[in-house]
């Protein structure tokens, strides 16, 4: 279905689990984050896997309950000052993940099993930190094996540069883990940058793994959407820079 940003918005309830897509400080889905900030949604399980500017907006506006993520930064912008204070704090709740970890807990999604074991993080104290990990031994030949939950997701939000008629999703450049995000969520937001009309078997995200779509032009600002224009460096360094006082607003387009 086609919707408008505040449609989009409207559709996602307080408390509910939300993927933010997009790699570094590149595609991220900005103007989907800004109506979720403006339709004042609260207690959300934001998962990110590498977050930015998405993230730090969603923090500055109150949105977030409890962040999933392996890290969030601003690349050569700087360090992300409301999650750097979020990380201080301990205000919302955050589960720390590696990138491998946190991939097998959304496979598990997509597969529709409770767990799957993994090998990354054996030795480390991410079990003592975050409760979707539990260390264990392979029922065959007791091989130690990091067991990892299914990490649930209700909506994923992601942003490319094009959408067929049809509603396949077309990207240039790296994927990151939209493909995958797209697959574990219950439901699966695209914002777009505008209409593109290519061979279908050539799309990045099939029709299929996408209920709702959203015409955005811009909408991954000030983050950027290669090759249609790059990231706002000036804006992520003033974010940076003002640190924890930085308000929405310098990120409204």
């Amino acid at each position: 279905m086609r919707l408008t940003l505040e449609e989009a918005a409207a559709s996602v309830p307080d408390g509910a689990t939300v993927a933010l897509g997009g790699v570094r400080l590149q595609r991220r889905p900005m103007a989907l984050v800004r109506a979720l900030a403006e339709a004042g949604r609260r207690d959300l399980r934001v998962v990110a896997f590498l977050g930015s500017l998405d993230v730090e907006l969603l923090l500055a506006a109150g949105c977030v309950a409890e962040l999933h993520s392996p890290g969030v930064s601003l690349d050569a912008a700087g360090l992300a000052p409301r999650y750097r204070a979020a990380r201080q704090t301990g205000e919302p709740r955050f589960v720390e993940w590696s990138e491998g970890l946190m991939l097998t807990a959304l496979d598990a999604s997509t597969r529709g099993v409770p767990s799957l074991p993994a090998w990354m993080g054996l030795g480390s104290d991410l079990p003592d930190v975050n409760p979707w990990l539990r260390t264990g031994s392979d029922p065959f030949d007791d091989t130690p094996v990091m067991n990892v939950r299914a990490l649930d997701v209700d909506v994923a939000l992601i942003h490319v540069p094009g959408v067929d008629p049809a509603g396949n999703l077309y990207v240039e450049g790296d994927l990151g883990a939209d493909g995958l995000l797209a697959r574990a969520a219950r439901r699966t937001i695209a914002s777009f940058e505008g209409r593109r009309d290519r061979e279908p078997l050539t799309a990045a995200i099939s029709r299929i793994w996408i209920e709702d779509v959203v015409e955005a032009p811009r909408g991954a600002w000030p983050c950027g959407c290669h090759p249609a224009y790059g990231a706002d460096l000036a804006t992520a360094r003033r974010w940076a820079k003002e640190g924890a006082s930085a308000g929405v607003e310098l990120l409204a387009p």
